[in-house]
């Protein structure tokens, strides 16, 4: 009885463990910073960057926001910043930051600067650098 009692203990442990290995250590670190030729447009006051780390199929995973960044913005995504349960440990992943003024996400408009990882990267890399090198 000590035994099945014991391997239960085990086996919750280790379901436990890969709930953890699949959502509970996504984090993803960086630094956004600004092309040189963009400083001018970048909005002083009520901005929002996004950063919006997608799937190999363009589909966000997850979304982390910081209202009125100063730059050179660093930005950590944990857990909380999931819009997909589940995500693996090793899959590829794209890493866009769209800045702007009116706080929506979504297709780019007018004003909005936006930068692309020109890497993929996975879940838990460090030190992923973005530039917002892009004005819509």
């Amino acid at each position: 009885m000590k035994r099945s009692a014991a391997l239960a203990v085990a086996l919750i442990a280790a379901a436990s463990g890969a709930c953890d290995w699949l959502t509970g250590d996504f984090r993803l670190t960086g630094t956004i910073e600004i092309s040189p030729s963009l400083q001018a447009r970048v909005p002083k006051t009520n901005s929002v960057l996004f950063i919006i780390a997608q799937n190999g199929g363009g589909v966000p995973v997850a979304v982390h926001r910081i209202v009125n960044p100063e730059f050179p913005a660093t930005f950590k995504m944990s857990p909380e910043d999931l819009l997909v349960p589940g995500i693996r440990r090793r899959e590829r992943l794209n890493v866009i930051a769209l800045l702007n003024a009116h706080g929506n996400l979504g297709a780019p408009l007018p004003g909005d600067l936006e930068g692309r990882d020109e890497e993929t990267v996975y879940p838990g890399d460090r030190g992923v650098r973005l530039r917002l090198n892009t004005a819509h």
